[in-house]
């Protein structure tokens, strides 16, 4: 077995008047610990409080843009002329020229049935504005729905009905066919003889 002798210069310790090494080793110690946990301490509080500014700043950044987009957005005015042959312009508000557009959009008539633009020689039907057109579209889809619905309901019920009548009729026909063939008077005229005969024969 191999020993080894360490020895450790510990001029330091002669600096302390009472020179007691395990009190230097605890104070040096708790004193490292307590250094690493005012940095962790530092360093969670640096962040959360730049997560936090960072939130603030974004908050206050978006309500700033969305406040100046809507006031500089509500100040904005189109030139506009009231029909195509004046030369008047005047200045619609944003807002206003927008309205008037989709109304202009939804009510002019200028598609045929198809939802084309409507070309007076071409097309078959129309004209008709964007509103008459979805809404016929959607009329003729729930009519084409309901009637195809009836259709079929009509037909499964004449099918049904049809079978129903079949089958009274083949039964009626087999009933009255059985009757004829068995010939059920004669056959009861043969038995009440056939029954005298063997009482006749007893006595």
């Amino acid at each position: 077995m191999a020993k080894f002798n360490i020895e450790v210069e510990l001029d330091w310790i002669d600096e302390f008047e009472d020179g007691n090494l395990d009190d230097t080793l605890k104070e040096e110690v708790i004193s490292g610990i307590q250094s690493r946990l005012v940095k962790k301490v530092e360093s969670e509080a640096i962040q959360k409080v730049s997560e936090k500014v960072s939130e603030k700043v974004d908050q206050a950044v978006d309500e700033f843009l969305e406040k100046i987009t809507a006031d500089k957005i509500s100040e904005i005015n189109i030139p506009h002329k009231s029909n195509s042959w004046g030369s008047e312009v005047t200045m619609v508000p944003i807002s206003e020229f927008i309205g008037q557009r989709f109304e202009r959009m939804a009510t002019e008539k200028n598609l045929d049935g198809r939802g084309k633009e409507y070309r007076r020689y071409d097309s078959k039907s129309g004209p008709y504005s964007l509103i008459e057109y979805l809404t016929n579209n959607y009329i003729s889809e729930e009519l084409n729905d309901k009637v195809i619905k009836m259709i079929q309901q009509a037909k499964k019920q004449a099918e049904e009905t049809l079978i129903n009548s079949l089958e009274d009729n083949l039964q009626q026909q087999l009933n009255a066919d059985m009757i004829q063939r068995l010939n059920i008077p004669a056959l009861l005229e043969q038995l009440q003889n056939q029954v005298e005969q063997i009482e006749g024969g007893n006595k």
